[in-house]
This record gives structure tokens, sequence and C-alpha cells, in this order.
């Protein structure tokens, strides 16, 4: 299989500590965990918060708790809503706002950036409430931005863990989505061509072309939106370099999918879930920081998890 570089990215699907931008010695990471670890215990005695210290390294504060609640296990999908601070005070984001709905990740390894928000998930229960005392190795590490996020900035995290939610759940919210934008755009002519993954011809191919099938090599240009979003994410034409694919090996089953029976010269549109695409993209807080990431190389989804994507392609060869 080729793919264009932009295009490739959406199968990098899995980083934990964006080595690249927190990497250090292992002497200069000895010293950082000193050297926070110290400022973390200063901080908790001289403001007498009652904390308890995790065997990671955070300190946690439950303000709501749920005894009754299940508890998160691994692979659990969990909504949460949150605010973090430095521990200077200086607000880095927040969104905690419950008229929305809330920000969903999977309770694994490479599920959510920073990491210490993953690990606190094993200590909570549906419905609880939590304070986090994080030092800079369990947050962004050296990672700095703009004026937002300063390299070595120690944080605290206010967290409520809304529940779980099935996987099942998850997607029919997404197909809901792409319905509701479908409607609301008057999209004409797509079908559901396999679970998650909408088709539509926009304009006819070649007739007198053999079509693709399982196995065929497909090149085509491309742009592929996050929903509703008014720019795409990924342009294969910026680099006047088409993509191609194996039909039945690129690893995302909206291409699989979408790009079965389809033409030389040939223009189609696909929407598909999450699920069909980047179902293991991994959730990064702030979300703004996420383009960035990218453009310093860390090996992450450019598209946001649990956000349908909205894919037109130009057919120019199927072998």
């Amino acid at each position: 299989m080729i793919l264009s570089n932009r295009f490739g990215w959406l199968l990098g699907l899995s980083t934990m500590l964006f080595t690249s931008c927190i990497e250090e010695t292992e002497t200069d990471l000895d010293q950082s965990i000193t050297r926070d670890n110290l400022i973390m215990e200063e901080y908790i005695s001289s403001n007498n918060i009652n904390a308890t210290k995790a065997q990671a390294g955070f300190y946690y504060e439950k303000t709501e708790e749920k005894p009754d609640a299940a508890q998160f296990v691994n692979a659990d999908y969990i909504g949460i809503y949150y605010e973090i601070k430095t521990i200077d005070g200086q607000l880095i984001d927040s969104y905690l706002d419950e008229s929305k709905e809330p920000k969903y990740f999977n309770y694994s390894q490479d599920g959510l950036w920073p990491i210490a928000i993953t690990y606190a998930a094993g200590l909570a229960r549906e419905g609880e409430e939590m304070m986090l005392y994080t030092p800079s190795y369990l947050a962004f590490g050296n990672y700095g931005y703009e004026q937002l996020i300063l390299p070595a900035s120690n944080l605290v995290i206010q967290l409520k863990f809304v529940k779980k939610y099935t996987e099942e759940e998850l997607q029919q919210r997404e197909e809901q989505l792409i319905q509701d934008f479908i409607e609301e755009n008057e999209l004409e002519g797509f079908e559901e061509v396999a679970d998650g993954v909408y088709f539509r011809s926009v304009e006819v191919g070649d007739e007198t072309k053999t079509e693709s099938k399982l196995g065929s090599n497909v090149s085509f240009d491309f742009e592929l939106f996050e929903l509703g979003a008014a720019a795409p994410a990924f342009e294969s034409y910026t680099s006047n370099q088409p993509t191609t694919i194996s039909i039945g090996s690129s690893g995302l089953t909206f291409l699989n999918e979408g790009l079965k029976g389809v033409l030389p010269d040939e223009k189609i549109e696909v929407l598909a879930t999450s699920f069909a695409s980047y179902v293991n993209s991994i959730q990064i807080l702030p979300e703004a920081i996420r383009a960035d990431l990218v453009e310093r190389g860390e090996q992450i989804d450019l598209v946001r998890p649990f956000t349908p994507v909205w894919f037109k392609a130009e057919i120019l060869a199927v072998q």
C-alpha cells in the first residue's frame, strides 16, 4: 500500500508520551521527577490540602464520592468534565459546562493526554469528582505552547467522571450526528454500505473501465474533513501526489468499504463514524494543542477522536 505523507497520519494511531516533545535523557528525567515531587510536596503542605499520593506520583482528593457506583476498568469509554490550571493559578483549559456533552476517552494507556487523568480514572467511579495535583512529568513534561502551556508546568486538575459508555452508545451517537448533518445540509444519495459508513457517487466515472473490488489498487486525490469543519484536515493534492491504497489492506474501514465498486474519473463522498475510521485517535486536552503536536512530528491523528469524518475523493486510476 502506498500512502501520501499527509494521509498516512490516519494510520499513526498510537503514541503515548509524545517523545519528541518531552524527550529527556535518563538523568534529566530523574532530575525532573525529583524536582517536581519536591515542588508538589511543598504545594500540598503549604496549602493544607488533604490529598492522597497515588503510586504513579500525583496527588488526588475526592470532592464527591459515589461508593456504590460502578468503577472504571480497562478499555471503558469514559465521559468527563474538567478544568486544568497550573499550581500558580494560570488557566490552561476549562470544560465544566454540563449543558454540553462531556469529552470522551478510552481508558487505556494511549487514550488521553495528559496521562495523569487516565491514571486518575483507575481510582474513580461513575459520578465522582476529584482534584488532581499533578507533577509535570505526568502532565505536559517539557512541552510548551505559546503562553498557554509553559515547559515543566505542574498542574491542578478538576475532574468530574460522568459515566462509562458502551461502544454501541457512542457509535449510535456518531451515526445520529451523521444523519443530522445529511438532513441539515440537504445532502441526497447517501447509502449505508457498512456499519457507520455512508457512500454517495457525486459524478459518474468511466464506465468503459473496470470498477474496483477487494484487492484492487485505487489511486485518488482527496480531502478529509471533520464533520462540519470548514477546512479539510488532510489534502492530498497539496503535494501534487495522489494517494494509492489496496482495498482491504488500508487498515481503515471507511476506505476499504467506500472505495469498492468505483470507476476511474468518478467523484465520491463518504461519511463515516470514528469507529469506521480512526477509532484509536488519542484524546488531547486542551484541543488547541493537537495541531501543534502534529506539526512538531508527533505520531498522533490530526482528526479528533469520537468525531465523524467527511471524505471527498476523485478516483484517478483502478488497477
